[in-house]
């Protein structure tokens, strides 16, 4: 049997990227994906690889700037297939500013993306996932735990983020949720403006063979993948309230 047959995984921010490769990685292992996403034709590509894959897979628009757009997609991804079993919450947006330079309106749009659409999608799935013995996990970064220069609001809301996944590990352990997050470093994808300057400066670097040389080149999202899978897998199901770094050794080197 494969770790996901049967359960219903929602994964936010699945119309590219890391969220697509992981939703590819959970459809792979018999997950049935509800994917979510602001960019409805990129969640729709994604849905068609699933497809192509044997696998299933529900698609929804929301947008993260809106609680109300918030609580509906939770709600409608519970009614797709009447339960939920896993929360991969992987939506987010980057944003680089002299702090002197930065408009509160840039600060508000960062934490709101990043850490307060966390707290409404956890708070709307936490029963349903009790229900189900399930489990969230989240996404933080590794200027979450170390700050980042000119990054601000970003590393604010990724460090706001290791603290609510930890406090709803603890606060809810007694009802058999699991609570965890991911702390990537430097990733390359197609719309990261944190390392696209370093794509299109060295375009050799998305040729190589993936190994650890943590922020030289970066790692591309299915080598994130294995690490999503794993947490809101039974193979964890004794981890909660873990924060896993995934950074080629950026923070031991």
């Amino acid at each position: 049997m494969r770790r996901f047959d049967g359960r219903a995984v929602l994964v936010t921010g699945a119309a590219s990227g890391i969220g697509r490769a992981v939703a590819l990685r959970i459809a792979a292992e018999g997950g049935r994906l509800i994917l979510a996403d602001r960019n409805s034709d990129g969640v729709a590509e994604t849905a068609t690889s699933i497809e192509q894959l044997g696998g299933s897979a529900a698609c929804l628009r929301y947008d993260a700037l809106s609680d109300d757009e918030t609580a509906a997609m939770v709600d409608a991804a519970i009614s797709v297939y009447g339960g939920l079993d896993a929360v991969l919450n992987i939506a987010g947006v980057y944003h680089r500013s002299h702090f002197e330079a930065l408009a509160p309106a840039d600060w508000r749009r960062i934490l709101t993306i990043n850490l307060d659409s966390a707290f409404l999608i956890a708070q709307r799935a936490l029963p349903a996932l009790a229900g189900s013995g399930g489990n969230i996990v989240n996404t933080a970064s590794i200027a979450g735990l170390d700050g980042l220069a000119y990054a601000a609001p970003y590393a604010a809301a990724k460090a706001g983020i290791v603290g609510l996944t930890k406090s709803l590990a603890a606060e809810f352990a007694h009802r058999g949720v699991r609570c965890n997050v991911v702390c990537p470093g430097r990733v390359i994808t197609a719309i990261a403006t944190s390392v696209q300057p370093v794509a299109d400066a060295r375009p050799d670097l998305l040729s190589r063979p993936p190994r650890l040389l943590g922020m030289e080149q970066g790692a591309r999202p299915e080598d994130l993948a294995g690490a999503y899978a794993f947490l809101a897998s039974d193979d964890a199901r004794f981890v909660s309230g873990a924060e896993l770094v995934v950074d080629g050794a950026v923070q031991v080197g």
